[in-house]
């Protein structure tokens, strides 16, 4: 009987037939049919872990596209929207079945977590009755009651009303939000429109004005019970607006401790699992501690923040090859605290949360390297780079960001160092990035001024920026310096505002380069106008800092014209010689022919 040879016929149902692949890990060694789904109907019926094998898992759904960035899962940063988290090569990320997730629980962790090991024992042995969860088994011996979490004695209507709160926090989005755009305005305003729905009530008179204030304080009271770390975040959202309103709000400093005491109770008792808002509290806290206090403060704060970003996996990207986003919501319906799911977010979830990862990321990398730490490396980062969001400036901060993480390895990736292209290659970064806006270009230069303080640090103390890095410098520099000017004359009230002209002066006289020296006149313009304006101890010192530093270093420089003039001095005689005489009556005579031919 000859062989039946294949011919393309189209399939009748070839639209509705779906090809599984490869089944999950849980059918696989059951031998059970699985549907490809994430989780599959037979995980989701007996409550199994459904994972995929990394290298056994495919989807038809996959573009040739996916295909190759699985290939080259690393590209060069930062200006591709959806690259790598990372510009230098790492270790590649562990399979999705080495982690575990829990949602309700926040809760992020690797397989081999001693929480994790009963739930994969139970899973493995079909433990049902009952099944066995992710919960810290034996964690310790109990013989101490665990301190519960308990919310703060006041409330937030305690010293601000509903209206006030919605003045200070349109105000944080109008200064802070463009360049850290990790809060939604509008799902902002809703949840706490929701969570203070009494907070705008009272009729008239006395006794109005008395139901009004009791209602105020019984919404706001809600919020901190209901919602502890969305209270949190509230707060130093109201307390960032405050700092950079014309007039601070008369009860910031009490504003700023109910935040705070809300995310130091969580540090120790059990107030609320950690959650996205858990992670905007600790940014919002970073940023108003470098505003406000120490460096070593704000920088713990940044490693806090990066830390719960971790234990919740904002490091990683959520989004599972094959899965679109109209299953996402069945999934998260179906996931409960013993299951693993990657699917269970929608598209507006994984992008807030890349936003809210690429924030928390940058201001642990420009706040530990301006205080001199390490920052915050999670393994197997892979969140992608957050999309562009209409008037703000997100992707300048990706930008940043990986110019800061890329320094180091551009440093040291060669014998040559800081004299390496890849070095000089960071600052063109810098200067080619859009700037338009102030608050960018201030940014902007405190980023170049962590790189240039390498060359004050080289153990080569006559390593000086290359012409390339000098003219770049400049150009970011100089662009900064117009930029706080224009913060200065608006009011606001950015940290780097001070310490920009303040480091510049101590880089441009350290480096003693003619296109640098230049940025001397207007950066000390600046930190003398920021000295009348403010009136403040820090403005008045680095002001006499700056000037004292330029003071020593036109002495030093004096000394060596002093010391060229007596030279000089040493080499001319006592009494004027007319050189040009020398020159008059000067003949040879026949002693040289009239024409000399040296080649002939």
């Amino acid at each position: 009987m000859p062989k039946r040879t294949q011919t393309n016929r189209p399939q009748p149902n070839a639209q509705r037939r779906r090809r599984v692949y490869a089944a999950c890990s849980e059918c696989r060694r059951r031998r059970r049919k699985c549907d490809g789904s994430q989780p599959c109907a037979q995980c989701q019926a007996y409550g199994y872990a459904c994972v995929y094998d990394a290298e056994n898992f495919s989807s038809p759904a996959q573009s040739s596209s996916e295909a190759a960035a699985a290939v080259h899962p690393s590209q060069p940063l930062p200006l591709q929207p959806r690259q790598r988290g990372d510009a230098t090569p790492t270790a590649p990320p562990p399979p999705p079945s080495a982690i575990i997730i829990s949602r309700e629980r926040g809760r992020f962790i690797s397989a081999h977590s001693a929480v994790a090991l009963p739930l994969l024992v139970g899973q493995e042995l079909a433990i049902t009755q009952p099944p066995l969860r992710l919960h810290s088994y034996a964690w310790n011996l109990g013989i101490r009651p665990e301190p519960r979490g308990t919310p703060p004695p006041s409330s937030l209507a305690d010293y601000l009303t509903l209206a006030e709160c919605q003045t200070l926090c349109a105000v944080y989005f109008s200064a802070v939000h463009p360049l850290f755009a990790f809060l939604h305005p509008e799902t902002f305003t809703r949840r706490l429109a929701r969570g203070w729905s009494g907070g705008g009530g009272g009729g008239g008179g006395a006794a109005g004005a008395t139901v009004g204030a009791a209602a105020a304080a019984a919404a706001a009271t809600t919020l901190d019970t209901g919602q502890p770390n969305f209270a949190a975040v509230v707060a130093l959202v109201a307390v960032l607006g405050s700092v950079f309103s014309p007039t601070p709000h008369a009860r910031e400093q009490d504003i700023k401790r109910h935040g705070l005491a809300i995310l130091d109770g969580a540090l120790s008792t059990p107030v609320a699992p950690v959650d996205m808002d858990t992670v905007a509290g600790w940014i919002l806290r970073a940023l108003y501690m470098r505003l406000t206090t120490r460096p070593a403060i704000s920088a713990m704060a940044t490693h806090a923040a990066m830390h719960m970003a971790e234990m919740i996996g904002l490091h990683r990207e959520m989004q599972d090859p094959g899965t679109s986003s109209s299953s996402s919501s069945s999934a998260a319906a179906s996931t409960s605290t013993s299951k693993v799911s990657t699917s269970s977010f929608s598209d507006d979830e994984l992008e807030t949360r890349r936003r809210c990862f690429c924030v928390a990321r940058f201001l642990n990398l420009l706040l530990t390297t301006e205080y001199g730490l390490s920052a915050v490396s999670p393994r197997h980062a892979t969140c992608l780079a957050p999309a562009r969001v209409p008037g703000a400036h997100i992707d300048a901060l990706y930008t940043m960001s990986s110019v800061l993480h890329d320094a180091e390895a551009a440093a040291a990736a060669t014998r040559a160092g800081l004299d390496s292209d890849e070095f000089a290659d960071l600052f063109l970064r810098l200067r080619d990035m859009p700037r338009d806006d102030d608050v960018v270009a201030l940014f902007a230069a405190d980023v170049c001024l962590c790189l240039l303080r390498r060359f004050s640090a080289s153990s080569l103390s006559a390593s000086k920026p290359s012409a390339r890095i000098a003219a770049a410098s400049v150009a970011v520099l100089r662009r900064a310096l117009d930029a706080a000017a224009a913060l200065l004359a608006a009011g606001r009230a950015w940290w780097n505002m001070l310490s920009v002209p303040f480091q510049s002066v101590c880089v441009c006289v350290l480096v003693d380069g003619m296109g640098l020296l230049e940025l001397l006149p207007p950066a000390m313009e600046l930190l003398r106008g920021m000295a009348d304006r403010f009136g403040s101890h820090m403005a008045r010192e680095a002001l006499a800092t700056a000037q004292q530093v330029i003071a020593a270093s036109r002495g030093r420089t004096d000394a060596k014209l002093a010391i060229k003039d007596a030279a000089l001095s040493h080499a001319l005689p006592a009494v004027d010689i007319d050189w040009a005489s020398f020159d008059t009556g000067f003949d040879l005579g026949d002693v040289w022919p009239p024409v000399v031919d040296f080649f002939g």
